[in-house]
């Protein structure tokens, strides 16, 4: 049965799903000009894995090309999230959770992005024990 505060406080759905740890981070990075500038979070630690909620990055500094969010998994990268022609400091999120298990690592691609640039992206969510 869904929890009935669950529209006014979206967190209750993931604590009643076992996501009972919060999880944020804040990643600021300024751009070295290169063609496709390539951020990635640091893996999901062992025996844990992530709800993400809430993903936002904004380009404080120039509009750029293309912006794409997923997930790395092992070789592979994972789409989730894509927008075109972001514009400069203006804030983008994703529109849906992100689930990421241990060893697993969010990235970020941002296309067309000028020389000193500032990035920064914040990050929202749960943390679960995984059984074993």
């Amino acid at each position: 049965m869904p929890d009935k505060d669950a529209k006014r406080f979206p967190w209750s759905e993931a604590v009643s799903e076992g996501f009972g740890n919060l999880f944020h981070d804040v990643i600021t990075v300024n751009s070295a000009g290169e063609t496709t500038l390539v951020i990635e979070a640091a893996p999901v630690k062992s025996g844990l894995m992530q709800k993400l909620t809430r993903i936002r990055v904004i380009n404080e500094t120039s509009n750029y090309t293309r912006l794409r969010i997923g997930a790395q998994v092992g070789p592979t990268f994972h789409l989730y999230e894509e927008q075109l022609a972001p514009d400069v400091d203006k804030l983008y999120w994703t529109d849906n959770d992100i689930f990421l298990g241990e060893s697993n690592k969010l990235r970020f691609e941002l296309t067309g992005t000028t020389n000193l640039d500032r990035i920064s992206i914040f990050i929202e969510g749960f943390e679960a024990k995984v059984s074993q």
